[in-house]
């Protein structure tokens, strides 16, 4: 309930929540997609065969398994990304990909086993933190996913994104004060009360989402931002 939740009604302005909105409808369904292997390294073969007089690096095998991505040949895709942690397994970004295809086929505890492994190789990464916390958030495990967000943070203090991620954890947590606090560093006043209130609202506490949603709609006429109160923004 907490994951439909975000996906319909969350927004940061100018930031997002990564790996868990991509699809957060998660739920205990455990099934597999059959993969073409063949298939899939028919794909590659035939993209890199013109003109390669060496094997493809990591980066191109990366861009390839984007696009598969993109086409939803999830099969296909993640044959690529096996094949790249195979081959580099310190290359950060297959990690993620995989990840986040396992979040969107609803393997979630294989999605938090990958970023570890990422992790193993990399354990100060940012990125495998923040996408590891996003996980948590999904399973609604806030505390864990906060000391995440927290991390990625210290290694990358300028980062709006795991700020804002780090808000999203306190208010589910209740600690609201801290969350508006936090949002208001990386967010406009008005939008900073209007994601606070959302976060409220999922925690059923309509008194306090009320009171949140008309300090964001005062601030936004006083500032001449439009839309602002209006509950409904999607993140991506």
């Amino acid at each position: 309930m907490i994951a439909m939740f975000f996906q319909r009604h969350y927004r940061l302005a100018g930031t997002c929540l990564a790996l868990a909105l991509i699809t957060l409808t998660i739920g205990c369904d455990d099934s597999r997609n059959a993969i073409s292997y063949s298939s899939a390294q028919a794909t590659v073969d035939e993209e890199f065969q013109a003109g390669a007089d060496r094997p493809p690096t990591a980066k191109t095998l990366y861009a390839m398994a984007r696009i598969l991505a993109s086409q939803g040949k999830d099969d296909q895709c993640e044959f690529v990304l096996g094949r790249i942690i195979n081959q580099y397994p310190k290359f950060v970004p297959a990690y993620c990909e995989l990840a986040e295809l396992r979040v969107r086929q609803r393997r979630l505890g294989e999605a938090v086993n990958i970023l570890k492994t990422g992790l193993a190789h990399w354990p100060d990464d940012p990125v495998l933190l923040n996408n590891l916390g996003m996980c948590r958030m999904i399973n609604s495990e806030f505390a864990d996913a906060l000391d995440l967000f927290r991390s990625a943070c210290k290694l990358e203090p300028q980062s709006a994104r795991y700020r804002s991620n780090m808000a999203t954890a306190l208010g589910m947590m209740g600690r609201y004060d801290e969350s508006r606090a936090l949002y208001k560093q990386v967010v406009p006043g008005a939008e900073a009360h209007h994601n606070l209130a959302i976060l409220c609202r999922a925690r059923k506490d309509l008194v306090r989402a009320a009171n949140e949603f008309k300090q964001a709609e005062a601030l936004a006429t006083n500032s001449d931002m439009p839309g602002v109160s209006a509950p409904g923004w999607i993140a991506k």
